[in-house]
């Protein structure tokens, strides 16, 4: 893993893609761990900041029509 390498994060509360270096995730993760804090973020995606951004691409359709139907609108 280097430097380069990101993830691409999905919040199912939020219904919100993050991305961000894996290092940054894992700093993150092990700061909830100390404070006994749950985390909402899922790791779907380990790549380049590129790969990362067309896969939220290739997913945002979904997250979208989540985001209608929970605020009750029609698609």
């Amino acid at each position: 893993m280097n430097d380069k390498t990101h993830v691409l994060l999905w919040s199912q509360s939020q219904c919100a893609l993050h991305i961000e270096p894996i290092a940054d995730m894992l700093q993150e993760n092990a700061r909830a761990f100390a404070a006994d804090r749950r985390m909402d973020y899922v790791p779907m995606v380990f790549g380049s900041s590129d790969e990362c951004h067309a896969a939220a691409e290739r997913v945002r359709p979904t997250l979208h029509a989540r985001q209608l139907e929970r605020a009750g609108s029609p698609a």
